[in-house]
């Protein structure tokens, strides 16, 4: 593809809200409230979604698998597919315990993202089986785990449970994206996904770029693609105006004023530098924005988004 072919043959896709979660419980939202979303969606010109929260992790008023494949017939019906599906899965069962039940789950997320329609299952790296309840829960788990084993150890016990879940992906004919989640949660930066990635050693596993945990925890999102290139998948585009807030000299951010998800433009984030990344590494799926729209009226806002990222494409690639 020539270069000044690259910026009209993108294709986009925004968050659509299908499930809705109480801290409790995941329920349906009804079908007319985001159906009116997906019609301003198709209005703007949009061609995909992105669905999240199919997950079995939470209690669900809801048989997963029926509604998986009911939503997923509705949108391919409506011309309107799956672009990735965003869940929570664990990597790793802790304390010595069997793995099979974590391979198993990884599956079953697989299994669902099939009926969805979705080629590409996105989630965060580091997460331990069973519920936790907070990003604290989840990063003392990690920790108590990688002093009992040794964090190498554990690094290795989520790539072989990674890389038979990405066997079974790519059997399915989809495949698993990692997403960088920075300082936020374990095994999501730079200093650990690639080996994470490398270590599953599977084609069924691959990396989702999000340039907003990058960029608001003091990493450069080309810094990633640099380094992950050859293995994007997927991605979650949004801005913010990079990392604002003293955490001190925490290995982890515990809290998350800076993740601002705002509509490309309206941070400080290069995109110009992350298109050309793209380019050169090849990428040619789906660029997903993980925002509202523009702010200003629903359809014209979406509008906005992709004039503004064509016209970054034709610049950056001219």
């Amino acid at each position: 593809m020539k270069k000044t072919d690259r910026a009209a043959h993108s294709r986009f896709s925004f968050p659509l809200t299908t499930l809705a979660w109480d801290g409790e419980r995941i329920t349906r939202v009804p079908d007319a409230e985001w159906r009116k979303d997906l019609e301003t969606l198709q209005r703007a010109g949009v061609k995909e979604v992105m669905l999240s929260g199919y997950t079995e992790v939470e209690k669900a008023d809801f048989d997963l698998d029926k509604e998986a494949g009911r939503i997923g017939e509705i949108l391919r019906a409506e011309g309107m597919p799956v672009s990735q599906h965003h869940t929570v899965a664990a990597c790793f069962a802790p304390g010595g315990d069997s793995q099979r039940e974590v391979t198993e789950n990884l599956k079953r997320q697989v299994d669902v993202a099939v009926k969805l329609g979705s080629p590409v299952l996105v989630f965060h790296p580091g997460r331990a089986l069973g519920k936790l309840s907070s990003a604290e829960e989840l990063i003392e788990v990690f920790e108590k785990e990688s002093g009992r084993i040794g964090f190498t150890s554990l690094l290795h016990l989520c790539a072989e449970n990674l890389h038979e879940a990405g066997e079974y992906a790519k059997s399915c004919r989809t495949a698993i994206a990692l997403e960088n989640v920075d300082r936020f949660e374990p095994l999501g930066g730079l200093e650990s996904l690639p080996s994470l990635i490398d270590s599953a050693d599977s084609e069924g596993i691959g990396f989702c770029l999000d340039t907003g945990h990058a960029w608001c925890c003091g990493t450069d999102p080309v810094s990633y693609l640099d380094v992950l290139g050859n293995h994007l998948l997927a991605t979650h585009i949004h801005d913010n105006h990079g990392m604002k807030t003293d955490h001190g000299n925490c290995k982890y951010f515990r809290s998350f004023p800076d993740d601002e998800h705002l509509a490309p433009g309206f941070g400080t984030i290069d995109f110009f530098a992350v298109i050309r990344a793209m380019h050169r590494n090849g990428y040619s799926g789906t660029i997903n924005f993980e925002t509202g729209p523009w702010p200003g009226c629903g359809t014209e806002g979406y509008r906005s988004i992709i004039r503004f990222w064509r016209t970054c494409e034709m610049l950056a690639l001219k």
